[in-house]
């Protein structure tokens, strides 16, 4: 298919379908979505991912979408360091500067920031979303300009513990999982679910989200003698250390892992303790080839002159999460309502987009986007391969 018959699927029209950029006119205000993302602290490795791929995903809509409605869209990024202070000052620095016809959107950092920010979201009528996926910020009813853009840590534990019981019924179960609300977040859904599958809970372990020592971990785990482990609230900031250390330990359960520990740079670092990690995952891979949007970044990108090599899953999130948000931002622009209000009732009806194959789609329900896949580690393709169709989970 010619690229300007597949931009046309897309909808898109003849300005963008010939590669025509953005045009300002001197009437035409620019749109804004702020992106506040961990650039520095513990988690820096995803947050500048994450810079990177709304880099892209704005700078496609502008170059290769012509905009949003007649309007250039503008990313604005803060760094929060990961620490909810640093990051309420950014917000409170972002809504106080700019004009709310055009700070559309802000996206925000990790489940402690957007939890302390809620509030405040909901009573500025704020479209927002965040890199967490926590269960608190899917709720409509209370946060109505809210939303996940995927499942959340409960839906990923759902999805976990749904593998647990077709491997091994009654299964012993181990909770690994860092002090933070990240962490925390989805561990009294995932003790209630397991026991009402009939699997136990045999030990839970509570760390930092960062150590250099996992040995009194896994002698923990090895007392409690789990058949399966679950990893949660960990940015590759734990994960490989307990890995390689539970094989040095000959610790023979399966381990698995959410989201934000579906990277290859897992494989990369726990080696061959990484073999059968299984974790749940819900955008493309940059290597998914057969994905139309990834071959469109790698050509954007190739254009632009960044580098096409491997881009981490931060990175595809982000594009996805951009792309929908500039497609709900045109679908409002083309009713009359590019408002945060217009905003917030087009990605309510945005199911039938999906970013050009990046996720499953974008149907929310409840505010958040059910379905995931889980995907398991291999360290002889160095790469986490689909083990499941998509999953739904609500």
């Amino acid at each position: 298919m010619k690229r300007r018959e597949f931009l046309k699927k897309l909808g898109v029209g003849a300005l963008a379908a010939v590669g025509m950029p953005y045009i300002a006119t001197a009437q035409a205000r620019t749109v804004k979505l702020a992106a506040l993302l961990p650039l520095t602290g513990p988690f820096a490795f995803a947050g500048n991912a994450g810079r990177e791929g709304f880099v892209d995903g704005v700078d496609y809509v502008n170059e290769v979408l012509g905009g949003v409605g007649g309007r250039k869209l503008e990313l604005i990024v803060e760094d929060t360091g990961y620490d909810v202070a640093k990051g309420t000052a950014a917000f409170n620095r972002v809504v106080s500067r700019e004009r709310p016809d055009e700070l559309l959107f802000v996206y925000g950092d990790s489940t402690g920031l957007s939890k302390a920010l809620a509030p405040e979201i909901a009573r500025m009528g704020l479209p927002y979303s965040a890199t967490s996926f926590a269960n608190e910020l899917a709720d409509p009813k209370t946060y109505p300009t809210i939303f996940v853009f995927g499942p959340t840590y409960n839906d990923m534990m759902e999805a976990l513990l749904r593998q647990i019981r077709l491997q091994k019924g009654r299964a012993r179960i181990a909770l690994v999982y860092s002090n933070t609300e990240f962490g925390r977040d989805p561990i009294p859904y995932a003790k209630e679910r397991a026991k009402a599958l009939g699997m136990e809970i045999v030990h839970e372990e509570v760390t930092p989200p960062a150590f250099t020592d996992a040995t009194p971990v896994v002698l923990n785990l090895r007392r409690a003698n789990p058949d399966f482990v679950i990893l949660q609230g960990y940015v590759l900031s734990a994960e490989p250390l307990i890995l390689r250390t539970a094989r040095e330990q000959g610790l023979r359960a399966q381990f698995m892992g959410t989201y934000y520990s579906a990277e290859l740079a897992l494989i990369q670092r726990a080696g061959p303790a990484a073999e059968g990690f299984t974790v749940t995952y819900h955008n493309a891979y940059w290597y998914d080839t057969l994905v139309p949007a990834v071959n469109e970044l790698r050509k954007f990108r190739q254009k632009k002159g960044r580098d096409t090599s491997y881009r981490p899953t931060y990175y595809m999130g982000s594009v996805a999460v951009a792309l929908a948000i500039a497609e709900a931002m045109r679908r409002a622009a083309q009713a009359g309502k590019l408002t945060r209000a217009g905003l917030v009732e087009q990605l309510e009806k945005i199911g039938d987009y999906n970013a050009m194959g990046l996720t499953r789609g974008f149907q929310f329900v409840n505010h958040r986007l059910p379905y995931t896949k889980l995907y398991r580690a291999s360290v002889k393709d160095g790469r986490f391969n689909a083990i499941t169709d998509w999953i739904k989970l609500a």
